[in-house]
């Protein structure tokens, strides 16, 4: 096999157009889109944290290889109804975007919350264009994370669901911080730079394969609602509703299972660890 057919099954199918948007939203629960504007934009967002989990189900407990092509992910996340992580999630997203005619460029993440020192790129986002007005959006963050897009070039305060973020420029790029009791927090920073789909080829790899990663570390499972969130941390399952929280140990992977089901539409045939 000569060089250009192996870069060309490797990276090819992470150009694919999406296969079918209308079954897409469909399994986001949103309706015919008509216009690629904010509004619209800001109910995909949303649609989507609360229909798709954040997951990292075929890292941790089936040790299977991440395959970001766009037909794959469409595969495995509309199809199948599995959730994903970051460059999973924001890729089919970006590519759903896309086939709905906006104009969006993915870029490549540090995640800064709670660390001091320099943190390596380890996550995806999009930046979507509409009207010559720059977003930021973001369907592939375990949280906390907005549940709507939000202005690049605004500097005061936005909501966006449960939080507040301030977005400023910092040393190395353009910084999204969390108000936490009043103070900024820093939660990720990136260059605006486009990134390329296949410069996240090496990014995954790490994230999936490595010792050093998280997601090799400990289940973790987020899906948004309607009065809070639902987390799966390792077998603690959390369900946050209107500013309390309840906790479950789950001991037997049959009860699991159930909890896959049940709370974030999961069904699996792998093996889950207990």
């Amino acid at each position: 096999m000569d060089r250009e057919t192996i870069f060309g099954e490797l990276f090819d199918p992470l150009y694919a157009p999406l296969p079918d948007s209308e079954t897409y939203l469909g399994r986001i629960g949103h309706g015919p889109v008509e216009k690629a504007d904010r509004e619209t934009l800001d109910s995909l967002v949303l649609a989507h944290q609360r229909n798709v989990p954040f997951e990292n189900l075929d890292v941790y407990d089936a040790r299977a290889d991440i395959s970001l092509g766009v037909a794959a992910l469409y595969d495995k996340i509309v199809l199948r109804r599995r959730g994903g992580y970051c460059f999973e999630l924001n890729a089919a997203f970006m590519a759903l975007l896309t086939s709905l005619g906006f104009r969006c460029h993915a870029v490549s993440v540090r995640v800064v919350m709670g660390f001091d020192r320099h943190m390596p790129l380890s996550h995806r986002g999009t930046i979507v264009t509409i009207d010559g007005v720059r977003y930021f959006c973001d369907v592939g963050f375990g949280g906390p994370s907005p549940q709507s897009a939000l202005l690049l070039d605004e500097r005061n305060a936005q909501k966006s669901g449960n939080y507040e973020f301030i977005i400023d420029e910092g040393p190395i790029g353009t910084n999204i911080n969390i108000l936490v009791g009043g103070k900024k927090e820093r939660l990720l920073t990136f260059s605006e730079t486009p990134s390329d789909p296949v410069d996240f080829l090496a990014l995954n790899e790490f994230q999936s394969k490595s010792d050093y990663s998280m997601f090799k570390a400990s289940r973790v499972c987020n899906l948004v609602t309607e009065t809070g969130a639902i987390t799966l941390g390792g077998n603690a399952l959390k369900i946050h509703a209107n500013g309390e929280t309840t906790e479950k140990t789950l001991s037997t992977e049959p009860e699991l299972r159930a909890a896959l089901k049940e709370h974030f539409g999961i069904e699996v045939s792998f093996a889950l660890s207990i």
